[in-house]
């Protein structure tokens, strides 16, 4: 039987766009939690709404549920909802008045002032996600697993309406793809530059900007694993810097050790970060120990003659290339399981590394 839900009064502002009226709203996690369902009711077949329900990436949910438990600077962009069913109303306000500032709003047009209003729901309608299942598939567990906010957060919700026909579930599935078809994921050079929770994103960018590791064009700034043909001055790409410190946080065997996800979600504190950071630059001194070619790299002044002689067509050292960089990393972060890293380094330098020597020919 399905849950009664009491009339409920959100703030809103109604606006159109092509040929749909929308009404974007605030809504508690609490609401959203009960209300919304995903979007299998865009499917008069049950197998093809199954499908939906299966393409939500397992996992996510608890990422999600997680990030709302712990981090203080959450955020979410809008989730879009269809709504049918029950009565909706919307109640449009006839004035608005300032009482710090009455100039500033007196000459407001009819059609501003009757765009912001109250969307009422009634709790009959039927509520689904168009945009954002995973958001809500994560808000759904954190508040079964009991989310210790109080007051819940509220969040931006935008409601559009939905008809229960066939040209309206023809609308509505059209509307479902445009908006998840056309939504860009976030490239690797932006969470690289960009994100301040990401440790492997935060480690990269102190290695450039705290050591002297990547200084002077050692470090191609590429956001790709691919180095161009025409650099001859890097070691690697700062996409493959970036995997290579994944490779080194979540296999290497030490205290810091962490799944991949966890490492990306919830930002460290400071001295956990500041323990990455270290992590990382001893990698590469134990690297640069124990590897004749890196040691050459590091110390040149110019790096283009060492980067030509150890990476061109006629083959060169393994560690020039971003693959090969990735690939003796899981190496060394293997014998860690067994060594110190710096004894694991050691080891992998008595391994073939010239491109032209067996296994690489």
């Amino acid at each position: 039987m399905a849950k009664k839900h009491k009339k409920i009064v959100l703030p809103a502002l109604r606006g159109v766009m092509g040929d749909w009226v929308f009404y974007s709203c605030l809504m508690d996690v609490g609401e959203l939690s009960s209300r919304v369902n995903f979007a299998e009711e865009i499917h008069e077949n049950e197998e093809l709404s199954d499908m939906i329900q299966r393409h939500l990436k397992r996992g996510r949910a608890a990422q999600i549920a997680d990030y709302l438990k712990r981090q203080p600077e959450r955020f979410f962009n809008s989730l879009v909802i269809a709504t049918y069913g029950g009565q909706p109303n919307w109640h449009a306000l006839s004035d608005v008045r300032s009482k710090t500032a009455p100039d500033e709003l007196k000459n407001l047009t009819e059609d501003t002032v009757s765009s912001v209003g109250f969307l009422t729901l009634t709790g009959q309608e039927k509520l689904f996600a168009l945009d954002g299942q995973h958001r809500l598939a994560g808000i759904k567990k954190a508040v079964k697993d009991g989310l210790d906010n109080d007051p819940y957060d509220e969040l931006s919700v935008i409601f559009v309406g939905h008809k229960d026909t066939k040209k309206g579930l023809e609308r509505t599935r059209r509307l479902f793809t445009t908006l998840n078809k056309t939504a860009r994921p976030v490239s690797k050079g932006e969470i690289i530059a960009l994100d301040e929770d990401d440790v492997m994103a935060i480690c990269v960018r102190r290695l450039i900007e705290e050591t002297k590791l990547f200084a002077d064009n050692r470090l191609a700034f590429v956001a790709s694993n691919n180095m161009p043909t025409a650099n001859t001055t890097s070691l690697t790409t700062i996409a493959n810097l970036y995997d290579v410190l994944t490779i080194l946080f979540t296999n290497a065997y030490s205290d810091l050790r962490e799944q991949k996800a966890d490492l990306q979600r919830v930002r460290a504190d400071d001295q956990t970060l500041d323990k990455y950071l270290r992590f990382a630059e001893s990698y590469f001194l134990q690297l640069r120990k124990n590897f004749k070619a890196l040691d050459e790299f590091f110390s040149a002044k110019n790096t283009e003659p060492v980067v030509k002689k150890y990476r061109g067509n006629h083959g060169g050292h393994v560690l020039f290339r971003p693959i090969g960089l990735e690939i003796m990393t899981r190496v060394i972060a293997r014998f860690t399981k067994d060594m110190s890293l710096a004894r694991a380094a050691k080891l992998a330098a008595e391994l073939p590394d010239s491109l032209d020597e067996e296994p690489f020919r």
